[in-house]
């Protein structure tokens, strides 16, 4: 896409393409989050 090509876009062009762009390259699954202990393995290797 070319910015000519936005500039010539209305605005729910514009909009259904951010939405698709969203849909396309996003996930839904939230990943699990780490435990205390692996928390803190993680930032004592980050030092």
């Amino acid at each position: 896409m070319t910015p000519r090509d936005m500039d010539a876009m209305s605005l729910w062009e514009f909009t259904a393409m951010v939405d698709g762009y969203k849909a396309a390259n996003s996930s839904d699954e939230k990943p699990e989050a780490p435990s205390a202990d692996e928390f803190y393995a993680m930032v004592a290797n980050a030092s």
